[in-house]
């Protein structure tokens, strides 16, 4: 099962070897960005997706526009 990590504090993800990360630039309890903010949330999602795909030990980081 591929898996994909969403995470604000990169460095967590590199210490436990996490195959896939995403680090985003959210809040701390909000990974996916602010409530309601569903064009942010399906942008965060699209982009967990697109990294399911690519090798294990792919590591991103999420930019806002």
């Amino acid at each position: 099962m591929t898996t994909v990590m969403l995470t604000q504090i990169p460095e967590i993800g590199k210490k436990l070897q996490i195959p896939r990360t995403l680090h985003v630039p959210f809040r701390i309890g909000r990974p996916c960005g602010e409530p309601f903010d569903m064009e942010t949330r399906e942008h965060v999602v699209k982009k967990m997706l697109a990294l399911a795909s690519t090798p294990s030990g792919t590591h991103a980081t999420y930019v806002t526009e």
